[in-house]
């Protein structure tokens, strides 16, 4: 009996002896099969570890957190201008088989982005172009980096070539960026005197977006060229209505058109019916030279001043003394007292002092300033000296 028991102990020892080295050899096999940690991308910076980097890529199964990872570390280290690095980790994520559509949709993306900061802009619109066939937030990112990337090389008629194929997604402010590469062509074909062209280039640029308010300053501008003034005023009127921030691009020419009819009050009624007029100072000025044209300078150089009442500045200002001496005229004592109110309201809203460590402007005194945390760094904000003030506009 003792014998039998002996027996049977021995078989059941085995047996899970066996069992347990079964279960450890296949976690052993697990564990060749996949990493068993994700370095996270701080560690690989601070160590600059390439065989961590190579052991991450070498993984022969990825799941969705190691993905992340490598897509973080992609982009840290096309931020950190390690571009090469990036367009070789993206490369050779982008030649496995074994992950899904979106995740190498991404990876292509990615890739494009290394390839445009190299300079490679080629390479970056081939794969950028092939992405416009993607769905969703890829394809549009893919639509703006391709944009951005044909702006800058003044790739003007292959924007129009793409969205004539409909390439481009419809979303408003790509079909925005459309509309400007079309006026773009619409004023060098202006200025080489191929009116039909510009024409049927600002048709396109209407198509695509139909609130393009440059379509109708370059048609404006293409008008007033050929001396047709009525058409200029027609379309430049049309221009405001969609974005009465064209007047800055406009005004000059509008103003010199109803001169050339001699309709000053017209122009006086379209100012005035306009509310960008108050809040731009040469359409102020404009409106005012008008009116002494019309009525007398003392009217117009009280409107000028009301009008500068709801949107007082330093420039406006300067155009008001600039028309007192144009009209040889003198301030009221109730004029006086209200530029003075507006220089008021001007110096209270401009920053007094300024941080010499970073540059922070603030308008009370601070001894530690707010944004750099220096001691002592505030110092009173004065006017640049004119040997330091950079003509660039000139």
């Amino acid at each position: 009996m003792i014998e039998s028991l002996l027996v049977f102990l021995l078989v059941l020892t085995g047996t899970a002896a066996g069992w347990f080295l079964g279960r450890r050899s296949a976690k052993s096999a697990t564990a060749r099969q996949s990493p068993d940690w994700i370095p996270s991308v701080e560690l690989i910076f601070s160590q600059n570890s390439d065989v961590a980097l190579k052991r991450l890529v070498s993984a022969q199964s990825l799941d969705d957190d190691m993905v992340e990872i490598f897509l973080k570390l992609g982009k840290s280290l096309r931020e950190k201008g390690e571009v090469e690095r990036a367009i070789h980790l993206h490369q050779n994520l982008f030649a496995r088989t074994d992950l899904n559509k979106q995740i190498l949709q991404e990876l292509e993306l990615e890739l494009a982005l290394d390839y445009s900061a190299a300079g490679l802009h080629d390479r970056a619109e081939r794969l950028l172009i092939e992405l416009l066939a993607s769905k969703g937030k890829v394809q549009e990112k893919a639509a703006i980096t391709l944009l951005q990337i044909m702006e800058e090389e003044g790739e003007w008629q292959n924007i129009l070539e793409l969205s004539q194929q409909k390439k481009f997604p419809s979303q408003a402010a790509i079909q925005k960026r459309i509309a400007h590469a079309a006026c773009e062509l619409a004023v060098r074909s202006s200025a080489r005197g191929d009116y039909i062209e510009t024409r049927q280039l600002c048709r396109q640029a209407l198509k695509a977006d139909s609130r393009c308010a440059r379509a109708y300053v370059v048609l404006g501008d293409m008008a007033f060229h050929q001396h047709e003034f009525n058409e200029a005023i027609r379309c430049y009127l049309k221009a405001l209505d969609l974005d009465s921030g064209s007047i800055i691009a406009l005004l000059d020419s509008l103003v010199e058109s109803f001169r050339q009819l001699e309709d000053l009050q017209g122009l006086l009624a379209h100012l005035q019916r306009h509310d960008v007029a108050l809040e731009y100072v040469p359409a102020l000025v404009a409106k005012a030279e008008a009116l002494a044209s019309e009525k007398d300078t003392d009217t117009a150089l009280q409107t000028f001043i009301e009008d500068l009442e709801a949107h007082p500045s330093y420039s406006g200002y300067v155009a008001m003394l600039g028309l007192i001496l144009t009209f040889q005229r003198q301030l009221t004592e109730s004029q006086a007292q209200g530029v003075y109110g507006m220089l008021q309201r001007i110096r209270a809203e401009e920053p007094a002092y300024v941080c010499g460590h970073c540059g922070f402007k603030a308008r009370q005194f601070h001894w530690r300033c707010p944004s750099c945390s220096d001691w002592a760094s505030l110092k009173a904000l004065t006017s640049a000296r004119p040997s330091t003030i950079a003509f660039e506009d000139l």
